[in-house]
């Protein structure tokens, strides 16, 4: 007669639990046990257990853990690529004989600075798991977005707005950092050289508003719809330049000094669609963002 005991436990060993792979992921990418559990939906508890097994299925440690911290091992950074690899196999397969797979094109709308982040990973992982659905893109300005958005032109759009609107599905709060040449001062009498984006920018708002308040004076030094080209006049010399946080470590791009310019407030990233509630292919596409992106931001740029 068969054991079914040590045929259940065998069974155990050949074969990995997805949903062990994808609690394992989220603290890999977070390391931080509260945050995978938001981003997954469960319980800090469950997320905890479902690593505890994979490791105890594996035979290694994946995550160094400490009352203070958490972080990879050799074998939980090996693991995670992998890991990657097998859910997407395993979405692509259900998306392939799913009787009901969604099919049609999402015309998406995105800011360019999203494009020097994670965010096509991320569009990557949805293409593998939704074979039958096409993008196309459509970089711009997040105002220019929205009105695109408005006039049924663009399915979706992703960028920033300010944390005072509503519109949209709120993926992440992101710091606001002034970039400026390195070795450059800002005396309380001179005017501040402003580098933006035409009217209408969020961050160009948000640093105009925030000279004001602080009551220093400004003047527009060099605008451009392209974030590269005002990178390129920031280091050109031509003045300081008000971006997210996440592109401190773009081409070390420098950035001034806490205090040295008045500090701004946080901004949101989001992604919108037309309707109030997300339906059909847009709404798996965001729900994909949403549990893609990490609840907290340590580093958003790849690595």
């Amino acid at each position: 007669p068969i054991n079914m005991v040590s045929h259940i436990g065998m069974k155990d060993q050949m074969h990995l639990d997805p949903f062990h792979l994808q609690s394992f992921l989220a603290v890999a990418e977070t390391l931080h046990f509260t945050s995978a559990a938001q981003s997954q939906g469960v319980s800090q508890s469950t997320i905890s257990q479902h690593v505890s097994r994979l490791e105890e299925q594996l035979g290694t440690r994946l995550l160094a853990r400490s009352t203070k911290s958490v972080r990879l091992t050799e074998d939980g950074t090996a693991l995670i690529g992998l890991a990657r690899q097998l859910l997407q196999c395993e979405d692509s397969i259900l998306s392939r004989f799913r009787q009901e797979a969604p099919r049609g094109t999402i015309r998406l709308g995105v800011t360019e600075d999203l494009l020097l982040t994670r965010f096509p990973e991320i569009l990557g992982t949805f293409r593998a798991s939704h074979p039958s659905l096409q993008i196309t893109m459509t970089v711009g300005l997040s105002a220019y977005l929205a009105r695109l958005l408005d006039q049924g032109e663009l399915d979706v759009w992703c960028g920033m707005r300010r944390t005072t609107e509503t519109r949209g599905q709120k993926l992440w709060t992101e710091d606001m950092r002034w970039y400026a040449p390195t070795g450059t001062e800002f005396p309380a009498e001179q005017s501040i050289p402003l580098v933006t984006f035409p009217d209408g920018s969020v961050t160009r708002r948000l640093a105009i508003e925030t000279l004001n308040k602080a009551g220093r004076a400004w003047h527009l030094a060099f605008t451009s719809g392209s974030l590269g080209a005002l990178l390129a006049a920031v280091r050109a010399g031509y003045g300081v330049t008000p971006q997210p946080a996440f592109l401190r470590n773009a081409e070390h791009l420098p950035h001034c000094a806490p205090g040295l310019l008045p500090e701004m407030p946080q901004v949101e990233f989001i992604a919108s669609t037309r309707h109030q509630t997300a339906q059909g292919p847009e709404e798996l596409l965001i729900r994909t963002l949403c549990a893609r992106i990490p609840r907290l931001q340590p580093d958003l740029l790849p690595l």
